[in-house]
């Protein structure tokens, strides 16, 4: 049930990632912000103001949508490379802010690197269920907007934005929502993981390695498609669940390569696996 929960976990968090990066080819490393913003929140809402752990989450959700407007308004003018360094930069900026907060103007609020512990709730059943959900959610969305208005602009922004906008697609209110969107969910996300393990620290729920397997699993599975974050999650977390309890120590190392090796294959990812259908039938 464990793995399970997790596996839902990064479903949801590598959909929410798909839905901005996947589609519009803007490559972010900052989505590991708004999971710590969403575990913060649920955290401080529900020791400090006694929130109910439901809407904790959803105030973590929409305080993750309020900073990914008032980051995503100047950054995602940005392009390439400007774009990834910015957000990445962001990533690390909050994670610095929250682990001084409390020194620099002596208050205890964010806790600093103590973390904040959280009611122990044994039912994990709710954390389990509460994951499939938010993966399905993803999913689904993700689905809906493909081939929605919503969806063709966000791909019309990946081939060619300066095409989107002669052709009076308003690209910048496109990309914005998209990461709203993005956000929410990683936000929710952060917070239904921080009431599971209990207790959390800036170095764990704002570390950008979580950015890194999010983009990893979109890679691996398919950036740019609906079912491309559940292929990869589920191959990446399978795949290190097994070898982690076969080869404790060099597991890392086999795991890049077996990524490295799919992504050299198949640059579109697992999904894109399924093209080669057409040459492995028998000509007739």
């Amino acid at each position: 049930m464990r793995f399970l929960t997790y596996l839902f976990m990064w479903i949801a968090l590598s959909g929410g990632w798909n839905i901005s990066s996947g589609y519009t080819g803007y490559i972010d490393f900052g989505p590991v912000v708004y999971f710590g913003i969403g575990a913060y929140t649920c955290a401080m809402t529900m020791t400090i103001v006694k929130f109910p752990f439901l809407l904790s989450i959803v105030t973590g959700g929409g305080i993750a949508v309020v900073i990914s407007y008032i980051m995503g308004k100047p950054t995602l003018k940005l392009k390439g490379a400007y774009f990834a360094i910015a957000t990445f930069a962001f990533a690390e900026s909050m994670k610095q802010i929250v682990l001084s907060f409390d020194r620099t103007f002596n208050v205890k609020f964010f806790m600093g690197s103590h973390g904040i512990t959280l009611p122990i709730c044994t039912n994990y059943n709710l954390f389990y269920y509460l994951m499939m959900l938010m993966a399905v959610l993803v999913v689904l969305i993700t689905f809906l907007i493909e081939n929605t208005k919503f969806g063709l602009a966000l791909k019309a922004i990946n081939e060619s934005e300066q095409a989107a906008q002669m052709i009076g697609i308003d690209t910048v209110k496109i990309k914005i929502t998209a990461y709203g969107i993005s956000a929410f969910f990683i936000g929710v996300t952060g917070g239904i993981y921080s009431y599971w393990v209990t207790y959390i620290t800036p170095d764990d729920v704002f570390n950008v390695h979580k950015t890194v397997q999010m983009v990893i699993m979109t890679l691996l599975g398919g950036m740019g498609t609906f079912l491309g974050p559940i292929l990869g999650a589920t191959f990446l977390s399978s795949v290190s669940e097994f070898l982690g309890a076969e080869f404790v120590e060099d597991y890392l190392i086999i795991v890049g390569v077996i990524v490295v090796f799919v992504i050299l294959v198949e640059p579109s990812g697992i999904y894109g696996l399924k093209r080669w259908k057409k040459f492995l039938k028998p000509k007739a």
